[in-house]
């Protein structure tokens, strides 16, 4: 199976010490990409792959979507879900690129053996560089018996180098980071607030890691200058964000019993804070979460089917993905009233110290993709009078109830 291998004919790329695919002449490549006019599933494929190996990730998943939704046999849309695969995880979300990987396996085991050796290795080498070794050694082993049985020399040695690597992984943590949590931290994902991949270290640090980790870390670092209450950054390198934990429980962790006479309501810390967040001025923000950008990442995740509508509120559980983004389309507002949005403003990122979490999709957008998910979490989990406190905080008296509609829809895609 030639699929996961871009311009097999040509073979533009050699592994590096990861076993990551690295083009051995980048420069002609870079040429070669902006000569390309792909018109059919093979073009946007291999140029695809091309910005793939250029870095060029964004770029690489454009293609690689298109491709997708020219794929018309089994054996091509489970290639395109190992290389969008590669792309996500070259590119450090290695949750996502898990996602499509798994997708892959469970789609080749008993039908395509070839497909699974390729989609089982390349999913063996994600789980390695997370420093799951086991796992990750039960698929390169199934890989190489798959390999040995068809007899292709030069995949099988590729399948044994794998194997072989596996003690140099998984993937070390930069010198910066190991300053500050040790040699050997001691890692923990059983804490409150489970979502933004983030792990406890040593119980005291939260650590991420990937794109995420640094869109977060620059969304950090330009609110503490407007002095909006964030986490310390206890070090940031390469694509790992180390915070210091902020002393404080989360307001979805609150119970009434434990709220003293005098505390402020949840929904009132929320409103307060969201009020300060909004009235940043819009023309300093550099980042961009507008409806263009937010529906673009929508599609993405319809097309390349990580959307999961089991998730989807009770009032949506009627609609598949693709539904909800066409009503998302016909339905898009007019005019978007624009603030420097959060972008997930819910109890579980606010602590009782009015510390704001989880601040990587902050950027300039409707003010009301915020009101939406506050108003939804606060309703459902703590009740009509937390929403009123929280609306009185905020200072909005007559909500548009479209509005809020509209932008709890748009959450189902994300």
């Amino acid at each position: 199976m030639t699929a996961p291998d871009p311009v097999a004919e040509q073979r533009p790329y050699r592994f590096d010490e990861r076993l990551r695919m690295v083009p051995v002449d980048p420069e002609g490549l870079a040429v070669r990409v902006a000569q390309a006019h792909p018109e059919d599933f093979a073009g946007f494929r291999q140029t695809g792959l091309e910005l793939m190996l250029l870095g060029r990730h964004d770029e690489a998943l454009d293609h690689l979507d298109r491709a997708l939704e020219l794929a018309s046999t089994p054996r091509q849309h489970l290639s395109l879900w190992i290389n969008l695969a590669d792309v996500y995880r070259y590119r450090g979300d290695a949750p996502t690129a898990e996602i499509l990987y798994l997708r892959a396996v469970e789609a080749a085991r008993g039908t395509d053996a070839e497909a699974l050796s390729f989609a089982a290795q390349h999913l063996g080498k994600a789980l390695a560089e997370q420093g799951r070794l086991d796992e990750a050694r039960e698929l390169l082993t199934e890989a190489l018996r798959l390999r040995v049985a068809e007899g292709d020399v030069e995949l099988i040695e590729s399948t044994r180098t794998a194997l072989d690597g596996l003690a140099e992984l998984p993937i070390p943590l930069p010198p910066a980071v190991v300053a500050v949590v040790g040699e050997d931290p001691e890692f923990s994902d059983e804490h409150e607030g489970l979502s933004g991949g983030v792990a406890l270290v040593n119980g005291v640090y939260w650590v991420k890691r990937g794109p995420r980790a640094t869109a977060e870390h620059d969304r950090l670092n330009w609110l503490r200058a407007r002095a909006i209450r964030v986490p310390e950054v206890a070090a940031f390198a390469e694509d790992v964000l180390v915070l210091g934990d902020a002393g404080a429980p989360s307001l979805a962790a609150r119970e009434d019993s434990g709220r003293a006479a005098t505390s402020p309501s949840i929904g009132t810390i929320m409103g307060e804070l969201l009020r300060r967040l909004h009235a940043l001025p819009v023309a300093e923000c550099p980042f961009d979460g507008r409806l263009d950008i937010a529906l673009a990442q929508a599609r993405r995740h319809v097309l390349e089917g990580l959307v999961d509508p089991d998730d989807f509120d009770d009032d949506h559980g009627d609609l598949g993905p693709e539904q909800v983004l066409d009503r998302l389309v016909a339905e898009r507002p007019e005019t978007e009233d624009l603030v420097v949005a959060h972008g997930d403003f819910t109890p579980p990122n606010v602590l009782e110290n009015g510390t704001l979490l989880d601040v990587g999709g902050l950027g300039v957008a409707d003010r009301y993709r915020d009101l939406a998910l506050a108003e939804r979490d606060l309703r459902e989990d703590f009740g009509d009078g937390e929403v009123r406190a929280f609306f009185a905080a905020y200072g909005l008296d007559a909500p548009d109830q479209r509005r809020l509609d509209y932008y709890r829809l748009l959450d189902e895609l994300f």
